[in-house]
């Protein structure tokens, strides 16, 4: 990047005002998604225990880019002696990212799909983790990222590898989930009481009401204090 543009060029302390990302205390909030409670009507449920029954693999895992600040390649193979990871994408088994087909058949045979970040930084979470929130996907994701999921994301809908000490903890946690079939498929049926909405579409529509309600902002954000400065890190729960 050009230092023109980097938040290492002091001109930008000066310059910026006002704030619009995914970070929650942003000036303008826009989050790659949003979960809505809409459960379906009774007669409109599937029998989640049957889905849960026909599921024939266990850990999917959908990635374009191997090297990331997260390391997730190096974790989820430190997972893979404990548990069935199998990857798809430009890191393993060819699956177009622009077919989106590929990808929901794929998901229709897994218990588990791998949400992890490439980057371990405050509130990131990106729409690998919304997308399996959606009609006719029965699928329980499992996070990993900087942000603390349980602070916005109901409980009960999602694994979060930030509660496990190691890959290995993750690995045998998804694997006693995965032969309780009981437990699993209320997992599935609780998953399914929420929808994502919104997006960056949003974000627009967010800026103008802002802009049109508070008048001209009075501050100045140091950019390289407010987005870079502490707010990502590196992995250390593994070596």
């Amino acid at each position: 990047m050009s230092l023109l543009f980097s938040d290492e060029n002091s001109v930008w302390n000066t310059a910026i005002n006002m704030t619009c990302s995914y970070r929650t205390h942003s000036d303008v909030f826009v989050p790659y998604g949003r979960l809505v409670f809409q459960p379906k009507p009774l007669a409109d449920r599937p029998n989640y225990y049957e889905i849960a029954q026909k599921k024939t693999k266990t850990v999917a895992w959908f990635v374009s880019n191997c090297n990331t600040p997260s390391r997730r390649m190096d974790y989820v193979r430190q997972m893979q002696p404990y548990i069935d990871v199998d990857i798809y994408g430009a890191c393993g088994t060819p699956c177009p990212r622009f077919q989106p087909q590929c990808e929901s058949d794929l998901l229709d045979r897994y218990k588990f799909y791998l949400s992890f970040e490439n980057s371990l930084c405050t509130d990131y979470v990106t729409e690998k983790f919304f997308k399996v929130f959606k009609d006719d996907v029965h699928v329980i994701p499992v996070a990993r990222g900087g942000a603390t999921y349980r602070r916005y994301f109901p409980a009960n809908t999602f694994v979060d590898a930030a509660d496990f000490p190691s890959p290995r903890h993750l690995a045998e946690h998804l694997k006693s989930l995965s032969s309780d079939t009981k437990k699993y498929a209320q997992m599935l049926e609780e998953n399914d009481m929420y929808r994502m909405y919104g997006g960056l579409g949003s974000m627009w529509c967010s800026l103008c009401e802002l802009l049109n309600t508070k008048g001209p902002p009075q501050k100045t954000v140091n950019m390289k204090r407010w987005w870079s400065d502490g707010h990502c890190h590196s992995p250390s729960d593994f070596r």
